[in-house]
């Protein structure tokens, strides 16, 4: 009788062998993750300013809200708060540059940027403004006593990226210096009559970004949105887990790639019934990874028939109220109402016209206020105004009630004009019913125009 083969333990053999058994079961293992199959591809995000821009590219509700903002802020247009000064604002606003753009337009979006990014540029040129984004500017300061004064502002003559440069004393003994060494970089220095920086946070040279800020949200509203777009194209079947047959990993099998081969053969032949295995393994799960509901997948008879389906821990629809809420995510970063872009909830008894001042008191006016104080002497003093600012925001509740009181005037108007001739030259009297209904509606004005205090209100 032949001699049968022994199969040593694991701890039955030595420090070579079992070096080779690991180095083959790890590689193995990799068939786990075998190249070309196809995953979820990975985001490269930038850092800063150019991880914003993915924000505003990525998330479907950004630009909505960011424009539903720019759009209260400017409901009430601009003004100088004299009629005349108004025709030289308005002739400005609605100017075009040398792009054909509208200064209104550059300064909204300059505006906008200021908003999402913490800053942008704004360039007046031959009587119109150019709005330059993150990047494309620099701030030249100089430290006197501890304090950041800004000397001007650096912009590349083709528009592009400038970068950093700092004014050193010591490296350029005479300021004609300086400008030349900036003219051979294609340079060009603007003081702050050329140049202004808009920014969300005056106190920080570039502002902040409210985005950066709330990172940790908007990361995962991203990875939420790309694992189901994934999903849906690719119409994955989650996690596979296929297995040799028992005979196969027992060793009592005929087939090569047996365990007791792998495990006892030479190690050159391991390593061949190894990437077998890998070899075999990856081409079951490419076929996996690109079938659809009707394909037919074919195992070699190295794997066993059960195929056990792992279902994600995690999954994307669970996420779906991230992705309903993600505007109100957004319109918090932004620092807009909610209420103004109808999203969270609002109490039954609470009136829509009251929800909507009040938002726009607490919230649109102070933006306006931060960023008209701002702009305002840049451009005031080029088109020859005193001053810039936003119109003012007019209450609806307000305009509701002067709209009852002029329906009241106009009632008791056609009531009084219900009136009986009178005989015998005696005064002409209202009918009784219109009396009463004419003296009715002027308790209803009467209490309408005075406050609670009895005092009268302003028409």
């Amino acid at each position: 009788m032949a001699d049968e083969k022994k199969i040593l333990k694991y701890e039955e053999l030595n420090d070579e062998e079992r070096r080779a058994i690991d180095e083959i079961l790890e590689s193995m293992l990799e068939c786990n993750s075998c190249n070309d199959i196809g995953s979820l591809p990975k985001r490269k995000w930038g850092d800063g300013l150019e991880k914003v821009d993915e924000y505003m590219r990525v998330l479907p509700g950004a630009d909505y809200v960011l424009t539903q903002t720019l759009n209260y802020m400017f409901s009430n247009g601009l003004t100088t708060g004299s009629i005349k000064e108004d025709e030289q604002l308005n002739e400005f606003l609605y100017r075009k540059n040398a792009k054909q753009t509208l200064n209104k337009d550059e300064l909204r979006n300059t505006i906008g940027m200021a908003i999402t990014h913490g800053a942008s540029g704004l360039r007046w040129l031959n009587g119109n403004v150019y709005q330059y984004k993150w990047g494309t500017y620099r701030i030249l300061t100089l430290k006197r006593n501890g304090i950041e004064s800004v000397l001007g502002y650096l912009i590349k003559k083709d528009g592009s990226k400038v970068p950093p440069i700092k004014f050193d004393f010591k490296k350029y003994e005479e300021y004609e210096d300086f400008i030349r060494d900036l003219d051979e970089q294609d340079i060009i220095l603007l003081d702050t009559s050329e140049f202004m920086v808009i920014r969300n946070d005056t106190s920080l040279p570039y502002g902040h970004s409210p985005l950066l800020a709330d990172e940790a949200r908007l990361d995962l509203l991203t990875a939420v949105y790309e694992r189901l777009n994934y999903d849906i194209r690719y119409d994955g079947p989650g996690r596979i887990i296929i297995r040799p047959k028992d005979g196969l990993v027992g060793g009592d099998d005929s087939n090569d790639v047996s365990t007791a081969n792998v495990l006892q053969g030479a190690l050159q032949g391991q390593q061949r019934s190894a990437e077998a295995i890998k070899a075999e393994a990856a081409r079951v799960a490419k076929e996996i990874k690109k079938s659809s509901s009707d394909s037919v997948i074919v195992l070699s008879n190295m794997f066993d028939k059960d195929i056990d389906h792992l279902e994600r821990v995690t999954k994307a629809t669970e996420f779906f109220t991230w992705i309903k809420n993600d505007t109100l995510v957004l319109a918090q970063d932004f620092g807009m109402a909610p209420s103004l872009l109808e999203l969270g909830g609002v109490s039954g008894n609470v009136s829509m016209t009251s929800i909507i001042d009040t938002a726009m008191v607490n919230t649109i006016v102070p933006l306006r206020e931060k960023y008209s104080e701002q702009f305002s002497s840049f451009i005031s003093d080029k088109i020859g105004c005193e001053k810039i600012y936003f119109n003012k925001y007019d209450m609806k509740q307000n305009e509701d009630e002067n709209t009852m009181r002029t329906k009241i005037v106009n009632i008791m108007s056609l009531l009084n004009a219900m009136r009986i001739k009178g005989a015998n030259g005696e005064e002409d009297v209202i009918q009784p019913l219109a009396q009463e209904l004419f003296t009715d509606f002027g308790e209803m004005l009467k209490e309408n125009i005075h406050n609670e205090l009895d005092q009268l209100e302003e028409l």
